[in-house]
């Protein structure tokens, strides 16, 4: 069997020539004449989705995340050589070289999907295939082949890199060519932001309702911040530990609308502490929230019986490993269709961790207990969110990360 080491560079050829789908260009060859891969800088992590010591600290020690966001989406071209995994991986180079690791420079991970698996590698996908999480929602099930989430504190830049990577423009300071196009075909771009102030700065759209009802210090269209660091799983924790993917994580992608029509206009502030956190949390309490969310996780049978309402940290806290977080959020608001929505990123080890906290978050059984409760109303933010779409990924380590799984026996 090649390894990763003769496939990029001494075996390219050879082995994409033995693809059922891939084929070899003539003109092209693992001696050079396709495009040339490049150095990485040192010290990058070998973990695509190491981005934690790379961020600020609040003053409580909570991580602050990239403020601009965003998730390109690509199909594999039915044309695509052993070229094309050399321009990816070029280009993935070429953005490493241009901007130092973290959020001042840039942050990205490449993932691929199920399909990407079942049609071009001859393996089963190491991650499933995306489905609805409750009886509420409907969502499409994107299919595409691979995702590329860019992060920074820099909006422009995001968009200079995706009209480098996806349109051929020339991206200034970069010291080799990004376009992906021979391999890559771009169907989509979301985008997002997530930070103090951005959220108040965008929130005249559909799905706010008028008079600025989003607070002007909320990282967050909601009014409340996520993200704490005991509300969150580590790195390490969500880190595949064996395998083809050791060094890697999986990612789950989901769009969402949001109805903050109802949660501002008709909801008291009380209101929305109680669905936010729990209904044993008063409103007076939230400015004293450091680095963990308030969940009473303990009392959620208290809550069902005695007050008829259940908190979104309430429910999700009943998804946890040791007492631990399962999954870790990297998800941002967006204005895309000029709608208020929410693009909800999570890294886990495994799909079924965050199966496993979603569902805790629908409480579907509280409707049993209290019939005042049901799937949605009195039962955290689920009335808020309208799932549009869902999809999975898996992220390998950074030295898998360009076609995964495009090896051959001998």
């Amino acid at each position: 069997m090649l390894n990763r080491r003769q496939f990029l560079g001494l075996g390219l050829g050879a082995a994409i020539a033995r693809q059922r789908t891939f084929r070899t260009h003539p003109r092209a060859s693992s001696t050079g004449h396709g495009r040339a891969l490049g150095t990485q800088p040192a010290g990058l992590p070998t973990r695509q989705h190491a981005w934690e010591d790379t961020l600020s600290r609040d003053t409580y020690g909570n991580p602050i995340p990239p403020r601009y966001n965003r998730l390109l989406l690509f199909d594999v071209r039915p044309q695509a050589s052993e070229d094309s995994v050399h321009a990816l991986e070029a280009g993935l180079r070429t953005l490493e070289r241009a901007f130092p690791w973290g959020p001042q420079g840039l942050l990205f991970t490449v993932s691929w999907g199920p399909r990407y698996f079942e049609r071009y590698t001859g393996a089963s996908s190491p991650v499933p295939t995306a489905h609805a999480l409750s009886t509420f929602e409907a969502p499409i099930i994107d299919q595409f082949d691979a995702c590329l989430h860019l992060a920074c504190d820099d909006e422009q830049r995001l968009a200079e890199i995706e009209d480098a990577l996806v349109h051929g423009e020339t991206l200034r300071d970069a010291s080799g060519r990004l376009d992906l196009a021979e391999g890559l075909r771009w169907r989509e771009t979301r985008t997002g932001f997530v930070g103090e102030g951005l959220p108040a700065a965008h929130q005249d759209v559909a799905g706010i309702p008028a008079g600025s009802p989003v607070p002007t210090d909320s990282p967050l269209f909601m009014g409340f911040k996520s993200g704490l660091v005991k509300n969150q799983a580590s790195e390490d924790a969500v880190t595949i530990r064996h395998g083809a993917f050791a060094g890697g994580t999986t990612m789950h992608v989901s769009y969402m609308h949001l109805n903050l029509k109802l949660w501002y206009e008709r909801n008291t502030e009380r209101q929305r502490v109680q669905e936010m956190y729990a209904a044993q949390v008063m409103p007076a309490e939230v400015p004293a929230i450091t680095t963990s969310s308030p969940n009473h996780a303990d009392q959620l049978q208290e809550a069902i019986y005695d007050h008829g309402v259940v908190g979104h940290a309430q429910t999700s806290a009943q998804a946890r490993r040791h007492g631990q977080p399962i999954i870790l959020r990297r998800d941002f608001d967006t204005v895309d269709g000029n709608h208020a929505g929410v693009h909800f990123v999570s890294v886990q080890r495994t799909i079924a961790d965050f199966v496993r906290t979603r569902e805790a978050m629908n409480e579907a059984h509280a409707e049993f207990k209290n019939p005042v409760i049901t799937n949605t109303s009195n039962n955290g933010i689920n009335l808020y969110m309208q799932v549009l779409r869902r999809a999975n990924y898996i992220v390998p380590s950074r030295r898998h990360r360009s076609f995964p799984l495009l090896h051959v026996t001998a």
